[in-house]
C-alpha cells in the first residue's frame, strides 16, 4: 500500500510540538531578539471562485509553525511570543498549525494553507510584531472533492439506500441555528429511531499525499464519520468509520479537520470512494439534531 507522506511527516514533528529549545541555534549568543504573532487568519483567495462565499473560509488554527532560515526552531500556541537567539537579517517563516481529528496530540502545518515568509532584521532584546497573519489555500495545492455550504439548491448528500425525495438531511434557514450564508444542514434522530448514513456521490482522487474533510459542526448527539467504496470492481462496498464526533450543544458552532487518508488507506485506496455522516443517540435524547455547514473534502491534485 502507498503511504501518505503528510501523514508520516505529522508524526515525525510531534516531539516538537509546543517546545522551544536554544539547542536549534548556533553561536554565543545570550540575548535574543522576539517575534510576536497575535493569529492566523485564513483569508478569500480569489483565483478559488468558491472563496468568496460566506463560511468558505472558516477555520481553526491555534498554532505558529516557525522555521529560521528554513530550519525549524519550534511550535507555538497562538497568541505566542518567541526568542530567537539569532542577530541581523533572516528569513522568517510562520506556518499554521493546526490540530488533525480535533486532538491536542496530533498538532500539525496544514498543507493547504499558504504561509507568512519574510525577511526580518532581528536586534538582540527587540521584539518585531508580526500581528494576524493572512494565509489563503493553496490554490496550486488544494482540490476540493465537494464543497457543501448548503447555499444551492441541490445539496451533494442523500440518505443511503433511499431516493432523494426521502432524504433525511434537511436544509434549514432558522436565523438562530444558521452563522453562514441563509442555510446549513440538519440531521435529526430520535431515541427510538434507527441510524442512517448521509453519503455522497463517487468522488475520484488519485493522490494519495493527504485527504482531508473539513466540517463545521453544533449537535446535541454525536455523529460519526466514514468512508464507503469497493476494494476491487467485484468486490461489495465496504463502510469504516473514521471517528466519532462528540455532541457539543453548550458550545454552538465548531470546527473540525477530519484525516481520512487511514482509512482510505484500509480500503486499499480506490480512486472511487464515497464519505458519510452518521448521526447516533447512545443517551436516548428525545429530540436529536446535527447541524453541519461548510463541508470540504481537500486534497492534492489528481496526478
Amino acid at each position: 500500500m502507498k503511504n501518505s507522506r503528510f501523514i508520516s511527516g505529522l508524526f515525525a514533528l510531534l516531539v516538537a510540538v509546543s517546545f522551544f529549545s536554544c539547542d536549534n541555534f548556533e553561536g554565543n549568543q545570550e540575548i535574543p531578539a522576539y517575534i510576536k504573532v497575535d493569529a492566523i487568519k485564513l483569508v478569500e483567495n480569489t483565483d478559488i471562485p468558491q472563496s468568496a462565499i460566506d463560511g468558505f473560509n472558516t477555520s481553526l488554527i491555534t498554532d505558529a509553525w516557525v522555521y529560521i532560515d528554513n530550519e525549524y526552531v519550534g511550535t507555538y500556541t497562538l497568541p505566542c511570543s518567541f526568542p530567537i537567539l539569532k542577530e541581523g537579517n533572516h528569513k522568517i517563516d510562520i506556518r499554521p498549525g493546526l490540530k488533525l481529528n480535533g486532538i491536542a496530540m496530533t498538532r500539525t502545518e496544514y498543507p493547504f494553507y499558504t504561509y507568512y515568509s519574510q525577511q526580518q532584521n532581528l536586534v538582540a532584546g527587540k521584539e518585531i510584531n508580526i500581528g494576524t497573519v493572512e494565509v489563503k489555500y493553496r490554490s496550486d495545492w488544494s482540490t476540493f472533492g465537494v464543497a457543501e455550504l448548503f447555499e444551492n439548491p441541490y445539496m451533494a448528500f442523500k440518505t443511503d439506500g433511499v431516493s432523494q425525495d426521502s432524504n433525511m438531511i434537511k436544509k434549514i434557514n432558522n436565523l438562530d441555528t444558521v452563522k453562514w450564508g441563509s442555510y446549513c444542514g440538519a440531521m435529526y434522530l430520535g431515541k427510538d429511531q434507527a441510524t442512517y448514513k448521509i453519503i455522497t456521490d463517487s468522488i475520484y482522487c488519485n493522490n494519495y499525499d493527504a485527504l482531508i474533510l473539513e466540517i463545521d459542526y453544533w449537535g446535541n448527539i454525536p455523529f460519526d464519520i466514514g468512508m464507503a467504496a469497493k476494494t476491487s470492481s467485484a468486490s461489495q462496498t465496504y463502510y469504516v468509520n473514521a471517528m466519532r464526533v462528540n455532541a457539543n450543544k453548550d458550545k454552538g458552532w465548531q470546527k473540525i479537520y477530519v484525516v481520512l487518508g487511514k482509512v482510505w488507506q484500509q480500503l486499499s485506496y480506490p480512486n472511487y470512494f464515497k464519505f458519510y455522516f452518521s448521526p447516533a443517540n447512545p443517551n436516548k435524547i428525545d429530540n436529536g439534531w446535527i447541524y453541519i455547514d461548510n463541508v470540504k473534502l481537500v486534497h492534492k491534485p489528481i496526478k
